[in-house]
């Protein structure tokens, strides 16, 4: 990447697994000038080649099912005993890699993830788990001015879980102009008695297991508010570029209801 470029590139390639597996844990590891890397299971056919594709448009579009959205440097993660993810047989997935170089010369960007299996067939008893992930679109802030989503004596924003599941695992994602993401296990809408997570940093944010974890029971969900500062001289509001900003929080959640997308309050499960 040359200085000053930002661009994502995607491949679609074999899982390489001739029988079903569950995936109990994943390493991952971050370049310089590596912004995420989303891995996807999906039904397109393999395809080394990097192709130009838009970030995290597969995330909110596509019936691709996210496996892990990685904004961290370095994730080693293995899931609590007793819950694992299902990979069917013979399975593809799709790499999603999203570069920018706000340095003064070039960088190789690079994003690798190894998963550890074992056969489905073989495995001991376990509860199938997914990722959701929680966001809003109302972005604006002003040229050199500060924001928050929550108003001034408001309440954070608010998403109820799915009823019946357990949340386990928590990940905030925003972009350069982030000052902080916090995130609150919430009894309902404006509880903000059990914090989860104060990410400060936005280029290394939470990858926090949970215990005991957070149960969803059709009222209690999450509660999360982002803060920015911007420092350029353009308003800048939500986009998929790293030069444009985000409000997220996700993570594992099991039993499995399907991949929990919801913006706005606005869900849909694949």
């Amino acid at each position: 990447m040359p200085a000053g470029v930002e661009t994502t590139k995607c491949i679609v390639a074999p899982f390489g697994n001739s029988a079903a597996v569950v995936i109990q844990g994943f390493d991952s590891t971050l370049a310089l000038g590596s912004h995420h890397l989303i891995v996807y299971l999906t039904s397109a056919a393999p395809n080394s080649t990097p192709v130009d594709c838009s970030p995290f448009v597969g995330v909110v579009t596509s019936n691709d099912v996210p496996l892990g959205i990685i904004d961290r440097k370095q994730v080693n993660f293995s899931f609590p005993t007793g819950v694992g993810v299902d990979i069917p047989a013979k399975a593809n997935i799709r790499i999603e890699a999203h570069y920018i170089n706000t340095t003064a010369s070039d960088l190789q960007g690079s994003g690798l993830v190894t998963f550890h299996t074992i056969p489905k067939a073989g495995a001991p008893a376990y509860q199938p788990a997914s990722f959701l992930f929680y966001g809003t679109k109302n972005i604006s802030v002003l040229p050199n001015s500060s924001a928050s989503t929550t108003p001034a004596g408001g309440a954070p924003l608010f998403q109820a879980g799915p009823s019946g599941t357990h949340y386990f695992l928590g990940m905030t994602h925003q972009h350069r102009l982030g000052t902080g993401v916090t995130l609150w296990a919430s009894a309902q809408a404006g509880d903000t008695s059990h914090q989860l997570l104060d990410d400060k940093d936005w280029s290394n944010p939470s990858w926090q297991l949970f215990s005991p974890v957070f149960d969803f029971n059709g009222t209690s969900g999450l509660s999360y508010q982002c803060t920015w500062t911007n420092t350029t001289t353009s308003t800048v509001t939500f986009g998929e570029s790293a030069l444009q900003e985000m409000c997220f929080v996700g993570g594992y959640y099991y039993p499995s209801k399907g991949f929990q997308l919801c913006l706005d309050n606005l869900c849909v499960f694949r």
